[in-house]
């Protein structure tokens, strides 16, 4: 039984945070010569990425299930407090999805008896942040939900590690995450998450194989952007807008914004933000790019407990956390 709670006096905000990488070192000369791309080709288009973690098991659902047990020890809490589950993957998980969500097993797995489960998909990292967003108004409406665990697990597909090899545009690592979000929080207090889609780019990101289209191609069951749908302009242009929207909505300026945490997709990217966002430091993350490669959305998690291990002891300040969402599912979400 929960307690009762004003919606207009709650703070929610992130009260814990874990990563689980597999133990297995992929480096980049390595998938290059696997998946037939020369290396310097990876050099010339800035991906700035140098070795990724890569999961052997068998069930692609097993580091979020360690992801989650984890987080709920750092936050001191039972599987039993969990209010409702979330899954914010991007990528297939132990069975097709949408007709199976990894949040109904990770809750028989851990023991969450109370919780009730959803997934958001097709956002790619934005899909963080929608999970963020719903959270955040269902602890703030209902009475009957104080805490929520989201989670994720994204492995690679075999062999389509470098994304669009023929221009490539990032290279994928396997790992999971885990949060929780409750009422209860004094670490990270999320202050207003903006949200836009443009449904013209609704298949910038997809599976071409396997699915309705070609479900007979297991040539096509691959990750693909298309390059033609992708706009690099439009797609920081509505990240700039959104963050402006947020920043407004919480009563400041944009320009009061310290720090700015996006996803460790390349260097190329990463310069496009820190020019979007004017930010003194062009890459405060760039280790976890190279360390980890692009992670889907956990990538925000990893540089969100970088940005907290930063903030110990010190004043607190204002960050936004951000994705583009390759031009489909733009996010910004601020937070102190």
């Amino acid at each position: 039984m929960t307690d009762k709670k004003s919606v207009s006096s709650s703070a929610v905000g992130i009260v814990a945070m874990a990563c689980c990488f597999p133990e297995k070192i992929l480096p980049i000369s390595e998938i290059c010569l696997q998946e037939g791309i020369d290396p310097d080709f990876i050099l010339e288009n800035e991906l700035d990425i140098g070795q990724v973690r890569v999961f052997e098991g068998e069930w692609r659902s097993d580091p979020a299930v360690a992801a989650a047990k984890e987080c709920l020890s750092r936050a001191g809490l039972k599987p039993t407090d969990i209010d409702v589950i979330v899954d914010f993957s991007v990528l297939p998980q132990d069975y097709v999805v949408p007709a199976w969500s990894m949040s109904n097993k990770i809750q028989y797995d851990i023991g969450a008896e109370h919780a009730f489960n959803i997934g958001f998909g097709g956002g790619g990292v934005t899909n963080l942040l929608a999970a963020f967003k719903f959270v955040s108004a269902l602890i703030k409406a209902d009475d009957g939900v104080r805490t929520a665990l989201l989670i994720a697990s994204d492995v690679s597909i075999p062999r389509n590690r470098v994304i669009n090899p023929d221009q490539p545009m990032t290279i994928l690592g396997d790992g999971a995450s885990a949060l929780i979000v409750s009422d209860s929080a004094d670490v990270l207090e999320i202050l207003e998450t903006e949200i836009s889609s443009d449904s013209s780019r609704h298949d910038v990101f997809n599976i071409p194989g396997g699915g309705l289209a070609h479900p007979d191609r297991i040539d096509l069951y691959r990750v693909k952007i298309d390059p033609l749908k992708y706009s690099v302009s439009s797609s920081f242009d509505a990240l700039k807008q959104l963050s402006r929207k947020a920043a407004d909505l919480a009563g400041i300026s944009l320009d009061e914004v310290n720090h700015f945490i996006g996803p460790n997709i390349s260097g190329k990217d990463q310069s496009r933000f820190a020019e979007l966002f004017h930010l003194s430091d062009a890459d405060p993350f760039g280790k976890n790019r190279r360390q980890y490669g692009h992670v889907q959305a956990t990538d925000l998690v990893i540089n969100l407990s970088d940005f907290l291990e930063k903030q110990a002891g010190r004043m607190r300040e204002f960050g936004l956390v951000c994705s583009h969402g390759w031009g489909h599912s733009s996010g910004a979400m601020l937070i102190k």
